[in-house]
């Protein structure tokens, strides 16, 4: 193998290395704005006809915590408790999650891999979606942050990346903005949701060196078998 090609490929491994110690979540809005590649998962509960809470599709994990859940909510515009008829998530089609109490969440847990990025469809229980999310990692909190996505029941997609992975998101929707209380009353609702895992930089780095020293080894055994 060349010495320039070892050179850059160590040169690129310690550049992805240093980006994976760096790594942070990072929050977007808009689908494919944490997703440029292909969702590796998804769901849009619309098989979620029992309205169960831990309810489980496309390699993810659903539940909500609530003084007053909703059962998981059940078809758009219907507020699944007490009151059917009233709206409660309008901006979405079909069978979607939501829930609401002191402290209400929902969660959405990976199955398999740990996730490097995740796109879903946000709502709120107010008049305007003030929504506040924290990411988890082997039960250790990753990240968190807030947003505001205007009125309700118009909705919108956040997006949350990280190269280092995550394996748990919590969706918090409270009356206002910039609120980390995670304590006070909260009104999420969700849709729509993609995610994906990717190799970590470093580890891909690794495996290309991996291929190109079993590459050299053929190629050594080819030649002395000549």
């Amino acid at each position: 193998m060349k010495k320039t090609t070892v050179s850059a490929l160590l040169t690129l491994a310690l550049s992805a290395a240093s980006l994976s110690a760096a790594a942070g979540v990072v929050q977007t809005f808009g689908a494919g704005s944490a997703l440029n590649y292909p969702a590796q998962y998804a769901a849009n509960f619309d098989g979620n006809t029992l309205l169960a809470n831990q309810y489980s599709e496309g390699g993810l994990l659903f539940s909500y915590v609530g003084s007053d859940n909703n059962g998981g909510c059940g078809f758009a515009g219907v507020d699944c408790e007490a009151n059917p008829g009233d709206n409660f998530s309008a901006a979405f089609s079909g069978n979607y999650m939501g829930t609401d109490g002191l402290g209400a969440y929902i969660s959405i847990k990976s199955t398999l891999r740990d996730l490097t990025a995740i796109e879903f469809a946000v709502d709120s229980g107010y008049l305007s979606i003030f929504g506040f999310w924290q990411t988890f990692n082997d039960s250790v909190k990753t990240g968190s942050g807030n947003f505001n996505l205007g009125a309700a029941g118009v909705g919108g997609v956040i997006g949350l990346s990280d190269v280092a992975g995550f394996d748990e998101v919590r969706y918090y929707a409270f009356s206002s903005d910039n609120n980390t209380n995670i304590t006070r009353f909260s009104a999420p609702a969700l849709d729509s949701v993609r995610a994906s895992s990717v190799p970590e930089p470093s580890s891909a780095v690794l495996a290309a060196l991996a291929g190109l020293g079993l590459l050299a080894t053929l190629r050594k055994s080819s030649k002395s078998a000549k």
